[in-house]
């Protein structure tokens, strides 16, 4: 069994037993991702993913909980080249494939608006870059970060006592990968992933 089924695994176990636990409830989240990176030269969530995984919260008073997901999260960048009169003449596309575990401090300060922040750690399962000409070469796509750490923060809304909608935004914490040739300028340092979510959660 491989390094990251060993962590994947573990994980899972970890969740559901906290599940199972006394003052725990958990269930699945489904949703999208509309993403960008920073740092690539292309602007705008022009990247749609999927994001979709199982979480576990725990209540410490009636105003605070603590809540984590492990979710599968596709993260990215596209961007389409066209000449004067519209066609397109090519495009760059970057697809991020990872397995995030988030942690995060809820505050229920009204019975159906519920604002969470807090981190989430990150493995990239797999990256691939490609244009017109074909995908990018092993050694460009070997510089991305196996693991990102990034903030995050978002809002729920409880629909009833099943369901509930999530919209959420986070950023990395350090660059997901340097720019070529290692290249820096002050605070610029390499690419950060800039993600938005909206994911439903079922609770069981």
């Amino acid at each position: 069994m491989s390094y990251r089924r060993i962590i994947l695994a573990f994980a899972l176990f970890s969740l559901a037993s906290a599940a199972l636990s006394q003052n725990f409830n958990g269930g699945l989240l489904a949703g999208l991702s509309a993403t960008q990176v920073d740092g690539d030269g292309y602007g705008g969530y022009k990247r749609a993913g999927l994001a979709a995984g199982v979480w576990v919260g725990r209540a410490f008073s009636t105003e605070l909980a603590i809540r984590t997901e492990l979710k599968f999260l596709q993260k990215g960048s596209y961007q389409q080249f066209k000449d004067d009169i519209g066609g397109v003449v090519g495009f760059y596309s970057m697809r991020l494939n990872y397995v995030h575990m988030p942690y995060l401090i809820e505050y229920h300060f009204r019975e159906n608006i519920v604002p969470f922040a807090g981190l989430s750690v990150g493995y990239l399962w797999r990256a691939t870059e490609s244009n017109m000409d074909g995908t990018y070469p092993e050694e460009d796509i070997a510089q991305f970060r196996k693991v990102e750490v990034a903030a995050t923060a978002g809002v729920e809304y409880l629909i009833n006592r099943h369901f509930s909608f999530c919209a959420s935004f986070s950023y990395s914490a350090f660059p997901v990968r340097p720019h070529r040739g290692n290249i820096s300028y002050r605070l610029n340092r390499g690419q950060f992933n800039n993600t938005l979510q909206f994911y439903l959660k079922y609770n069981f």
